[in-house]
């Protein structure tokens, strides 16, 4: 099935004003005279927003998190950012979550918010970092991180039901109910319920009935008061109680997907300053984790058996941003879509000056007829935004001009190059045992020491089976190996072909059946060999034959042009799944899933919202293949969701795909259909 990741342009009229009109709702996007003292008014005021951010700090909560419906210009956005900035402490942070059907393009976007000059540091900022405009769901991080924007690019209904967060209040913004009553269905309610908790206000610029009754029949108190301007009356409430806790209501039937600690099981001083976090590998998925964290203010250690970071399957020297984006619609296509864009944009703001990182662009060709075909259809039926595919050259290439290549140990030293991080080379993780009940903590042990963590995340990639403390997970590796070759030898042998030696400088990256990267100090980079069930580690003159003939393949030379004797490499290990997706949340104990989860095995449709296996604060990140520099960074946004109990960046479909409870839940299910 051929599923468009484009979106629906929003119809729009400009006033004299400059101020954007609707035609599809025939509804302004805010009043061109009073938006910003609306907003405030309606959305800040009424929601206690003040009061409640100055009282962060002594309430032993470092977050807060505000849900909306409707991003629009992002007016609401905005003011909300400024007015935290102002009032919360310092060390707090702001989650906005938004959703949107008809996303403004970064240029309508740009020309509405001119309107409010006062915005102008965070509107540009905004503006900046605004995400492609592809279906799903994108995370945004301003100012260092202390502001963290989900926007879902879709129907409301079906990105409230992707998202995983708690939710402390509510802007019900859009169009007015009476011109989009489509939108506020009792689904739509139904999941408001289900992400707020107990205390949970909202406040709506609307009296409307059919917002006051779908709010009232899932449990909110809902209040009438004065409303802005020549508006009459506007709804303000707030959630009384909640009966259900935070797993069950992020369960949605599949508790053994849990991924969230219910916060009355932690510590009340629990929060990120009092969270000491092991990450264990620096490698791109353990550097990736350990940012993330830290960029959220929690501490971090990071242990890596190995003299240096990044020195097993991390430690290629040049590596290509390559997402291998398919035609279907589906949860695993729809994280590396996510991831791409993410990674991107996090890589072009960790090197301004492009000095690991080069957004090049990359240039895919198909491997074989039916492939070409697929490029073809992928363009014609407009799959993706053109910013994110588009058609390159005469022979059924496509092109993804965010793509690039990364220095990858550089890379990694960057990552890991922050005050909140610690780490410590030659330290191997030799024993990990639970202490304590609330708040449980880990007790991780080498040979040389021994120290206590709030939280553990395994990022050992094919080392994970030599930790004999955890389940065994079904990774395996797959050995790679990577060839260098100098212009000059490279050139010289042109030269000795009657070969064209122009033909060696590529300007972005190639792939076909292997790859090719733009000179890097004066060598080229390329391979890579696939070898399944081959454990040799040295370079071998064999791999060099191969990696060449592909490389002469992609820069269009005879074969057998460039010699293997000129040639360097390098052998790594992938770590690979067996089915190709990444395993990254929680660890349980198989034995505790079959033995609470039986009935799956005979009932493979049973919906379960009790949570019977706790999430303990043991996490692992490993089996992103040849894929890492893709899918590293959200993964590790990710996890640092899950550990500091904030928004997820990940939809539910997505986070039950990575579970790495999902090999056991699938035996237990098709133990019921043999």
């Amino acid at each position: 099935m051929l599923t468009s990741y484009c979106l629906a342009s929003p119809q729009l009229n400009w006033g004299d004003d400059g101020a954007p009109h609707s035609t599809q709702f025939d509804d302004v996007y805010f009043d061109k005279d009073a938006g910003l003292e609306e907003t405030r008014y309606v959305f800040l005021q009424h929601n206690q927003l003040d009061e409640r951010w100055k009282s962060l700090g002594s309430s032993n909560k470092s977050h807060f998190t505000i849900a909306e419906t409707g991003f629009g210009t992002g007016l609401n956005f905005l003011c909300a950012w400024q007015a935290f900035l102002a009032s919360a402490p310092s060390d707090t942070t702001l989650h906005f979550i938004s959703v949107e059907k008809f996303p403004l393009s970064k240029s309508a976007l740009t020309n509405a918010l001119k309107m409010w000059p006062s915005l102008e540091t965070y509107s540009q900022a905004l503006i900046a970092h605004y995400p492609e405009l592809s279906h799903g769901l994108h995370r945004i991080e301003l100012a260092q991180g202390r502001i963290q924007l989900t926007l879902w690019f879709g129907e409301a209904e079906e990105g409230f039901s992707a998202l995983n967060a708690d939710v402390d209040a509510w802007f019900l913004d859009g169009f007015a109910p009476s011109k989009n009553p489509e939108m506020w269905s009792p689904t739509l309610f139904k999941h408001i319920h289900r992400l707020s908790h107990q205390g949970t206000s909202f406040s709506t610029f609307t009296a409307a009935g059919i917002v006051r009754r779908g709010l009232k029949e899932v449990g909110f108190e809902v209040r009438k008061v004065k409303g802005f301007g020549h508006k009459r009356e506007m709804a303000v409430g707030e959630l009384a109680e909640q009966t259900l806790s935070l797993t069950e209501r992020m369960s949605q039937g599949e508790a053994w997907f849990n991924v969230r600690q219910n916060p009355a099981a932690l510590p009340t001083n629990n929060e990120n300053q009092n969270k000491h976090v092991l990450v264990v590998g620096a490698g791109l998925a353990g550097a990736t984790t350990a940012y993330a964290l830290a960029k959220q203010g929690v501490n971090v250690t990071v242990w890596e058996q190995g003299e240096s970071v990044a020195c097993k399957a991390s430690g290629n020297p040049q590596g290509m941003l390559y997402p291998k984006l398919a035609s279907q619609d589906t949860p695993v296509n729809r994280f590396y879509l996510s991831a791409y864009l993410y990674a991107s944009k996090l890589y072009s703001q960790l090197d301004d000056d492009a000095v690991f990182w080069q957004q090049c662009g990359l240039e895919q060709r198909p491997t074989s007829e039916k492939e070409k075909q697929r490029f073809a259809s992928l363009l014609e039926n407009k799959l993706y935004p053109e910013s994110i595919v588009c058609k390159h050259g005469a022979e059924g290439s496509i092109f993804l001009p965010l793509s690039g290549w990364v220095v990858l140990t550089d890379l990694c030293h960057k990552l890991l190059d922050h005050p909140l991080i610690d780490v410590q080379l030659n330290t191997r993780l030799d024993a990990l045992t639970k202490t304590g009940s609330v708040p449980l903590s880990w007790q991780a042990s080498t040979q040389a020491q021994q120290q206590s963590f709030s939280h553990v995340v395994i990022c050992t990639a094919n080392d994970t089976h030599e930790l004999d403390f955890l389940p065994k997970t079904p990774a395996y590796p797959i050995r790679g190996q990577v060839s260098y070759l100098p212009l000059e030898a490279a050139k010289k042998a042109c030269s000795n072909a009657n070969e064209d030696s122009a033909k060696l400088t590529t300007e972005h990256v190639l792939c076909q059946k292997g790859y090719v990267s733009p000179a890097l100090q004066d060598t080229l980079h390329f391979g890579s060999t696939y070898d399944a069930k081959d454990q040799d580690e040295t370079v071998r003159t064999e791999g060099h034959c191969r990696n060449l003939r592909i490389l002469e393949s992609l820069l269009h030379l005879k074969e057998n042009t460039l010699n293997e004797e000129d040639c360097g490499g390098r052998v790594s290990f992938r770590c690979a799944i067996p089915d190709y997706t990444p395993m990254i949340g929680p660890i349980a104990s198989p034995v505790e899933l079959h033995s609470h989860y039986a009935i799956l095995s005979k009932n493979a449709k049973w919906k379960c919202h009790q949570v019977a296996i706790e999430q303990e604060g043991l996490f692992i990140n490993i089996g992103h293949g040849s894929r890492g520099l893709v899918s590293t960074p959200l993964s590790g946004a990710y996890l640092a969701s899950l550990i500091t109990n904030t928004p997820s960046p990940l939809e539910q479909s997505i986070i039950n795909k990575l579970h790495p409870n999902r090999f056991v839940i699938r035996a237990l299910k098709r133990s019921n259909a043999n």
